[in-house]
């Protein structure tokens, strides 16, 4: 009776473990959405268990150029794309103009 108890305890360790290392947003590629001719996109890898829409949103605008400091959110995803396991969130923006 005691070794499931250790499997979840194990596990639920691991879960912590894997969600304090995915901290801060980061950047990643955009597939599809870097094909928009005289469009500016940027995608950005998240842990949805650490970090919060607007801090998403802030680091996307960071990597906007100044043109264009206004961000969309046109595409999510956590399948198959470039974030590490960490991070397994990706939000693709569109930068715009103000």
């Amino acid at each position: 009776m005691k070794r499931p108890a250790l499997t979840t305890l194990l596990l639920g360790g691991l879960l912590v473990v894997s969600a304090g290392c995915a901290r801060e947003p980061s950047e990643t590629t955009a597939d599809v959405w870097q094909q928009v001719p005289g469009e500016t996109v940027v995608s950005v890898c998240y842990s949805a268990a650490v970090s919060t829409r607007a801090q998403i949103e802030s680091y996307a605008q960071g990597l906007c150029p100044a043109a264009k400091p206004l961000v969309e959110l046109i595409d999510h995803d956590n399948f198959l794309n470039n974030c590490p396991l960490s991070k397994r969130n990706r939000a693709t923006f569109l930068c715009k103009a103000q």
